[in-house]
């Protein structure tokens, strides 16, 4: 029987489908070295690729993936085969579909550059999107059945590929993220908002792979059950690694994977595999076990009743029984002088509190306005939303009449946005299929080329158009807040009536989400909260369920709250409890730290200080490179001395970063953006403070080992090192220990810094610090990388850290400062 992708999928809808496990860890097995190119083995020894896909069929795998994780140009360019992007991929689908012979599909498999994003790496969004482009095409020609996205670390990144792929070929998609032991992607993305993100981009089997272990993977997939309606796929590690023997040995036993894998099962996964350390005795063992689990072999997947929204980090649902959902208002130049300059000045200090200021009120998403007078505002839009992405945890509507200011955004925005808005006129309706490609829900206006309609009959007609047009494309209505639109009562009370029945109809005749721009109601009155917040009050009656409003107006916010409890939105009227128990924490404690908002709201009061010593500290608290060097040269202008500066301002603040990283109030973003304002002011400090002979706390030698091309990791504990005052020398990647050894000596170093991504490669730790001792050196060594355990560490005398942070405190308590 020939195995093809619709059956596949059928039966991931109804039952349960089976992936395969890892690739890796059996090409081990065969041999592999650890500075060898795994993907180069479909070219040199393509029976044992095949011999392996093989073995994956015969236990009950019924999608088997090619041997490409790395197959992209940035990758096969770290082992110089970039030139051989086309026979690695297009080989690797020929051997997987030899050892398939119809009796599984083969998935192409498509794995992270390696390379960060900007605003968080150097690489851009389009130049991610080419070089994905390049490799999907081959493995689409080559005769791939779908295309898998596996072990994505950074959401946008994935974005990219899923937008690759869909500019060169029409196959099915699976896209798997990995998580930390937290719960969260290692750039802070929840379960919730990435798999959020990964349906709207309409992937067809969402999921997770990698990461720390079944059992932890269990506790993602229980987070996201019940709110998605496509299929969900799960391939989680054989536990932790550890090397045994010079080998890569993992702690689960086919017994315990599957029993952790079945209640995966049981919580909604529908397709189920295996990643690194699973063999094709856990695949076999996991597909004889789940025949057992008759209630799970006969189900279908629920529909789901809500709109979802997502950013980088979080996911907001809108429904009729939600909670009313704010959209801040305060982020648009247009009248508001001082935010406009801010904008035009590059320096975004303002923005950012207005931002920050607004999800701290209890905004649920931030209007992006970025329409300035003979500006590019494109261009504006973009740089907003790379700070948006950064520094607040709520999704963006990106709101704007300019089409390629409408596009930009929607294209590198890194989650699920909300675009404000659709029209029924011709050339805003063009913008559905924009909609569509990358992944958003928007804002649907009843205006034509007519202009406004005066009778709610007439906006439910145009509004129907627009639903039409949308339902073409295949958006659905669920994806759409409809706006009643609001005229202003001085000049047509007669039409807020309309506009209240336009929101009672959209509801009950077409089933529809809405929102509206409150204040536009009172424009042109005097005491405008007055009548914005009545008219709040009607709204809501009337079926409202979202709002762009002022979140910094507490008697409007307390209304909003206020109605979710009488509406029974609010169950047992939690939030509303809560939200005013915090505020009056707050005022008592006077500005003491108690919770997660109140930590948000000190920073950003403190910010607001004229001082240029809090203007200092901030710009590195809140990562705001643009200004920080002018800020660092007024500070000298003002006679401090290089050396307080950095003492006293700017090393405090990278040090609170690093706390609030470890709090997991920030995340990679945030930390990695701090750790670039720090790196700016100090490229204005450094030529004073070698004048003044100021002294590093250290000099660290920094590799990682032969053999392993991934640097990532180290490159951003290099630079969080170098901020806390650390003298680093970097010698790259797949740096052979000999070269390690005699530059520690040459520099006379006082710590040894080595990092390894896989398990391949971890033994070259062991053998530097065996080569250290025959030689007769003893340098501190410490160790870090993904692969990397505490107990590997131990095992090697070697120090540990878990990640930058870790790194930067495990130095200073080496060399006691």
């Amino acid at each position: 029987m020939n195995v093809n992708w619709k059956e596949f999928y059928q039966k991931s809808l109804e039952s349960i489908a089976f992936t395969d496990g890892s690739m890796g860890v059996l090409l081990q097995k065969f041999g592999l070295g650890g500075n060898e190119c795994p993907e180069e083995w479909n070219l040199t020894h393509p029976d044992v690729i095949t011999g392996i896909h093989r073995s994956y069929i015969e236990a009950g795998s019924e999608l088997i993936i090619t041997n490409t994780f790395g197959g992209n140009r940035i990758k096969l360019s770290e082992y110089g085969l970039e030139k051989k992007i086309k026979e690695i991929n297009a080989t690797a689908v020929k051997l997987a579909k030899e050892a398939a012979g119809g009796r599984a599909i083969v998935a192409g498999d498509v794995g992270p550059t390696g390379k960060l994003i900007k605003p968080l790496g150097v690489l851009t969004f389009d130049e991610a999107v080419e070089v994905y482009k390049e490799q999907i095409a081959v493995l689409a020609n080559a005769g791939a059945d779908c295309i898998f996205f596996e072990t994505h670390i950074d959401i946008l990144e994935l974005k990219a590929g899923i937008i690759a792929c869909r500019e060169v070929c029409d196959l099915p998609i699976i896209a798997s993220v990995t998580f930390e032991k937290d719960g969260r992607m290692v750039t802070g993305t929840t379960p919730e908002a990435a798999f959020t993100t990964m349906e709207a981009l309409g992937v067809d089997i969402i999921g997770t792979n990698c990461g720390t272990g079944a059992s932890d993977m269990l506790e993602v997939i229980k987070k996201v059950e019940g709110l998605f309606s496509v299929p969900i796929v799960a391939q989680a590690n054989a536990g932790k690694p550890r090397i045994e023997k010079g080998q890569t040995v993992f702690d689960e036993l086919p017994e315990i994977y599957v029993e952790s894998a079945l209640k995966m099962i049981e919580h909604g996964v529908c397709a189920i595999g295996g990643c690194c350390g699973t063999t094709p005795e856990h695949i076999k063992l996991l597909t004889e076990k789940t025949k057992q689990l008759k209630p799970y072999l006969s189900r279908r997947i629920k529909g789901v009743d809500f709109l979802k929204l997502s950013s980088r980090f979080l996911m907001h649902r809108v429904g009729f029984d939600k909670p009313f959902t704010v959209i801040g208002e305060r982020l648009n130049p247009t009248a508001r002088k001082r935010l406009s300059q801010d904008i035009l000045d590059n320096k975004f200090t303002y923005f950012r509190e207005e931002a920050q200021n607004q999800e701290i009120a209890g905004a649920h998403l931030l209007d992006l306005n970025m329409g300035i007078a003979g500006q590019d505002e494109a261009k504006l839009m973009e740089k907003g939303i790379e700070i948006l992405s950064t520094v607040t945890n709520i999704p963006v509507s990106i709101d704007t009449a300019n089409s390629k200011s409408a596009i930009a955004g929607l294209r590198i925005y890194p989650g699920k946005p909300l675009l404000n808005s659709v029209s029924a006129e011709l050339d805003r309706l063009s913008l559905l299929k924009e909609v569509k490609k990358y992944g958003a829900a928007f804002i649907a206006l009843p205006i034509d080329e007519k202009g406004i309609p005066e009778t709610y009959e007439e906006r439910i007609k145009l509004m129907k158009k627009i639903l039409d047009e949308a339902s073409n494309l295949g958006i659905d209505k669920k994806n759409i807040l409809a706006d009643p639109l609001v005229l202003t009562v001085s000049s047509s009370q007669n039409g807020i009536k309309e506009t209240l029945k336009t929101i009672r109809r959209y509801k009950e005749e077409l089933g529809l989400y809405t929102t509206m721009g409150l204040s536009n109601v009172s424009y042109g009155l005097p005491a405008r909260g007055y009548v914005n917040r009545a008219f709040l009050a009607m709204a809501i009656e009337e079926g409202l369920t979202s709002a762009i409003v002022n979140p910094l107006d507490e008697d409007l916010m307390g209304i909003i709250k206020a109605s979710d409890v009488l509406l029974g939105k609010d169950i047992n009227s939690e939030f509303y409890v809560n939200y005013y128990a915090k505020k009056e924490a707050e005022r008592s404690e006077k500005g003491t730290i108690v919770d997660n908002r109140t930590i948000q709201k000190t920073l950003i009061e403190t910010k607001s200080s004229e001082g240029i010593e809090d203007r200092l500290y901030q710009a590195v608290l809140r990562g705001n490179k643009e200004i920080i060097a002018s800020l660092v040269k007024e500070a000298l202008n003002q006679n401090l001395e290089p050396t307080h500066i950095l003492n006293s301002y700017l090393i405090p603040a990278i040090t609170e970063v690093g706390n609030l990283y470890e709090k997991r109030i920030y995340f990679l973003p945030q930390l990695i953006l701090s750790a670039e304002a720090m790196k700016a002011a100090f490229s204005v400090l450094e030529p004073m403070l070698k004048k003044d002979s100021a002294r590093s706390y250290g000099k660290i030698v920094f590799a990682t080992v032969k053999g392993d091309v991934h640097d990532i990791g180290k490159n951003i504990v290099i630079l969080l090192l170098k901020n806390y005052g650390f003298e680093v020398i970097d010698l790259g990647k797949d740096v052979p220990s000999e070269k390690i050894l005699q530059t520690a000596v040459k520099e006379k170093a006082n710590v040894v810094a080595l990092s390894a991504l896989m398990t391949t490669t971890m033994p070259r730790m062991k053998e530097f610090i065996e080569l250290m001792k025959k030689n007769n050196f003893s340098f501190p060594v410490m160790v870090g990388g993904a692969a990397v355990t505490r107990e590997y560490a131990e095992e090697i005398g070697a120090y540990y850290s878990v990640d930058a942070i870790g790194a930067v405190r495990e130095a200073k308590k080496i060399l006691g400062v």
